[in-house]
């Protein structure tokens, strides 16, 4: 975000001839993804619990929380401030002041969400009224999110605290399938706002200018992302799809170039064009998750060597599930764990099957699950459980028995072949069978 707002804002500095205060501006603005867009893209095609995606993710959380920061910033750049325009002090002061709130609203909303909302869903599931269930949901949802903009975070953060908060109850599955419904509309509500916010007489009467900003953007931010991948080890491919999925500009670019109009950064024209760059840069992240896909599949190898876990690729999962086997019963638990956002990472001795999850931009990876140094790749000291489902009752014990003698603390939960096969299985130390 910071790397991108400095080469966004020097360009608009120094070519544009635009002054600093605006310049920051613009740069910080466009040096958002829109949150609501690339998730909706990544659940679509299945790519949430990927190595990308995971990546690209965490960064859009860090957006969400340097909205807080832009928005602060503007008030104290602007030429209309009480306090004379830029000073550091009065900016540090202000950040110091936005961290001890962010701080103390984030703590305050996860102590009391762990303490009264299990309490409270027990309470209304015994009243076993379904439109009240829902409806305390949806208050818990917005309620939260109130509460962070009342304390100067974004909305979508409150959101995010409130489905982890929601996430980590039991209710969670019914909570799930109320918010579909309302889920699907407001995205659909949020696209129409951004349509709307596209003049067409103004894209026609500045078609060039708009072309070159929107290249200039995509490309740029693209390969700025791209190195910095590479620089916190992600592979080159996964490194260039997440620039390509946070390229485009995002939602609260336009809350902060409406800010900055009306504080005078910004003149209503310049405002205007850059809506237009950040809508339609917006309306192609499907077409970019798509393209990052087509260059997946185009220069990744898939030769055994490249399919055998590394554990750089793997050294960030905590507490996931490894499948052993990715036939079709381990293709469906991986189905099943990446709509639930559940972190997981398969492993296979068929390179056709490690292939075809690749293919999918999944972790899955060629090796033997029975040996302790490739377990050990993909992070099976910090794995919560194992899901065994082999093709031979053979290999199955074997995993069984290696789990339960070099991780002893995961939980293993195997298919057996029969009953003289579970209950060998049972004594090789599964979980469950």
């Amino acid at each position: 975000v910071l790397a991108t707002t400095a080469a966004v804002g020097m360009i608009a500095h120094r070519f544009a001839v635009l002054p600093g205060p605006a310049a920051i501006v613009i740069g910080s603005g466009l040096a958002l993804s829109s949150t609501a867009v690339v998730l909706q893209v990544l659940q679509e095609r299945g790519e949430s619990t990927s190595r990308h995606g995971r990546a690209t993710f965490s960064v859009l959380l860090f957006q969400d929380l340097a909205v807080v920061v832009l928005l602060i910033l503007i008030p104290l750049i602007s030429p209309n401030s009480s306090k004379g325009g830029v000073g550091f002090q009065a900016i540090a002061e202000a950040m110091g002041m936005a961290a001890v709130k962010a701080i103390a609203a984030i703590t305050a909303i996860i102590a009391g969400g762990r303490l009264l909302l299990r309490p409270i869903y027990k309470q209304i599931a015994e009243n076993r009224n379904a439109e009240i269930f829902s409806a305390n949901t949806l208050l818990v949802i917005f309620g939260t999110s109130l509460l962070t903009a009342r304390a100067g975070l974004s909305m979508a953060l409150g959101a995010f605290l409130a489905g982890l908060l929601l996430a980590e109850t039991e209710f969670s599955l019914q909570v799930e399938s109320d918010i579909a419904p309302y889920r699907g509309l407001l995205l659909g509500l949020f696209f129409m706002t951004v349509g709307m916010s596209i003049d067409p007489k103004l894209l026609l009467s500045n078609f060039p200018a708009i072309s070159v900003i929107l290249g200039l953007l995509i490309i740029g931010k693209t390969m700025l992302v791209t190195f910095i991948g590479r620089v916190f080890g992600i592979s080159t491919i996964a490194a260039v799809r997440v620039g390509l999925l946070l390229a485009p500009g995002g939602e609260f670019a336009f809350v902060a170039f409406g800010e900055a109009v009306n504080q005078g950064l910004l003149s209503p024209q310049l405002s205007s064009l850059l809506f237009l760059v950040v809508g339609i840069s917006m309306a192609l992240t499907p077409w970019l998750a798509a393209g990052g896909q087509f260059l997946a599949s185009k220069f990744e190898q898939h030769d055994v060597r490249s399919l055998l876990p590394v554990e750089s690729e793997t050294d960030d999962l905590q507490d996931h599930i490894i499948i052993l086997g990715f036939g079709r019963v381990g293709q469906i638990i991986a189905q099943l764990l990446s709509e639930r956002l559940i972190p997981f990472v398969a492993l296979d001795v068929r390179s056709d099957r490690v292939a075809v999850g690749r293919a999918l931009d999944l972790p899955v990876y060629f090796g033997d699950a029975g040996s302790r140094e490739v377990l050990h790749k993909v992070g099976a000291e910090r794995a919560c459980a194992a899901a065994i489902t082999l093709d031979t009752p053979g290999a199955n014990y074997r995993a069984v028995w290696a789990l339960s003698k070099y991780f002893p603390n995961v939980k293993t939960f195997v298919r057996a072949h029969d009953v003289d096969h579970g209950v060998n299985l049972e004594k090789a130390g599964a979980t469950a069978v």
